[in-house]
């Protein structure tokens, strides 16, 4: 009795029976009920044609009611590119915040159980243009590859889907982001993308027949971009648009109240449309997340 209300209350508070988050995609994160996530993370990114890019994207989210949560994504970033030329390399760099993304959640059916949990969640909101897509050197415009914004207000919507239990979990989602023409008559193809992760409790085997121990999960995860074709005054970009298919494995060191995740990132697939497009060897990605309780209001009334 003792370890089923144990689960029960970690499964309830935590939103992810005693398990860990995906790591790359936010939009399945388990938000309680006045609960305020925070996700810090690190990831730099090795392609070809000489580019390497560091990301630092802030994740918040809040649990407005135990079916509605709120979502706030900023990014600051660094990217690196060297072209050749007649003249010889040329070395370009950018740096700046990036889009900022807003969206709510709102849980349309979850089943919750003592030992398992399951949700489905669809999604809306947008992308604010802080990010900048006019960034010059003296050569001119600056390659796609180092703009930080699309330079417009992007909808966003989507859905989520998630499966815990005490030993092992599952997530998707699928996303479509919509960017529209800017005043420059430039826009970047529209984004649809769809990740699943797969994770497992591989320490310790057995849990304790009391309290939440500190757990250490095994995450598999598998992201698929598919981008439409850049416009430029109405016209399509012959070498913008593609798809690309990119396998993650993360190691998460869990706890009650934070957890700690390393992983690395292969691309199995970059179908990427044009020539001489730029291709991602590889990826890291670290991140700490902390769940902090805000303020319950007394007498509200949850929906």
């Amino acid at each position: 009795m003792a370890r089923t209300f144990t689960l029960l209350i970690g499964l309830l508070v935590c939103g992810s029976a005693a398990l860990a988050s995906p790591a790359t995609f936010v939009t399945a994160l388990p938000v309680a009920r006045d609960q305020l996530l925070v996700r810090f993370n690190l990831q730099p990114t090795f392609a070809t044609a000489g580019f390497t890019g560091i990301q630092f994207p802030v994740n918040m989210a809040y649990g407005l009611t135990s079916r509605w949560a709120l979502f706030l994504n900023t990014n600051q970033g660094f990217g690196s590119l060297t072209e050749m030329t007649p003249q010889g390399p040329l070395h370009l760099s950018s740096a700046g915040p990036g889009d900022l993304l807003s969206f709510a959640r709102y849980t349309l059916f979850k089943i919750d159980k003592p030992k398992s949990t399951f949700r489905i969640a669809p999604l809306a909101g947008a992308f604010f243009p802080s990010g900048n897509n006019a960034l010059r050197s003296t050569q001119g415009l600056l390659p796609k590859l180092l703009q930080t914004g699309s330079g417009s207000y992007d909808p966003y919507f989507g859905v989520t889907m998630g499966y815990n239990n005490s030993l092992w979990g599952t997530a998707w989602d699928t996303t479509y982001r919509r960017n529209p023409l800017t005043n420059q008559g430039v826009s970047p193809g529209d984004e649809l993308r769809s990740d699943v992760q797969f994770e497992i409790r591989i320490y310790p085997l057995r849990l304790p027949e009391e309290g939440l121990p500190k757990l250490l999960v095994l995450s598999i995860e598998s992201n698929y971009v598919q981008d439409a074709k850049d416009r430029i005054n109405s016209i399509s970009a012959v070498d913008s648009g593609g798809k690309i298919l990119k396998q993650d494995a993360i190691l998460e060191w869990t706890t009650l109240h934070w957890q700690l995740g390393v992983g690395a990132q292969l691309p199995l697939m970059q179908d990427l449309a044009g020539m001489g497009r730029t291709k991602q060897r590889s990826g890291l990605l670290v991140y700490f997340e902390y769940y902090l309780a805000a303020p319950h209001h007394r007498g509200r009334k949850d929906f």
